[in-house]
């Protein structure tokens, strides 16, 4: 992990206790990174490790599966709701990075019709 201080870390786990996800977390987290768990279990272990944490719902499971849909999509919410808020709060900074991303995977955008081609 090459995060330190001034980085942020965001570890996603509905459980709260992935391995996989709280060990980068705890190393971001002792190398002064600031750290957010999104996570369905507030008190699991990756709390620990976390500056700050953001709790989804969670749901009892079943068959079809549906409570491990519902936990993504509230998670990906909340990464949505970050990404927006930290754009709208940094704009001329981060315009040019989202045009340059923008641009990077321009090749795989589907033509609009309504848009003139681009010489």
């Amino acid at each position: 992990v090459q995060l330190r201080q001034g980085d942020v870390a965001i570890a996603i786990t509905d459980s709260g206790s992935t391995e996989d996800v709280i060990e980068p977390l705890r190393t971001a987290f002792e190398r002064g990174a600031t750290t957010i768990a999104i996570t369905g279990n507030p008190v699991g272990p990756v709390a620990r490790y976390a500056d700050h944490v953001l709790t989804t719902t969670t749901t009892r499971e079943s068959e079809l599966r549906p409570a491990a849909m519902s936990s993504r999509t509230g998670q990906l919410l909340v990464i949505d709701c970050l990404f927006v808020g930290i754009a709208q709060r940094t704009y001329e900074r981060a315009a040019p990075a989202l045009a340059a991303s923008y641009e990077a995977l321009a090749h795989r955008h589907a033509p609009n019709p309504r848009q003139p081609p681009r010489d």
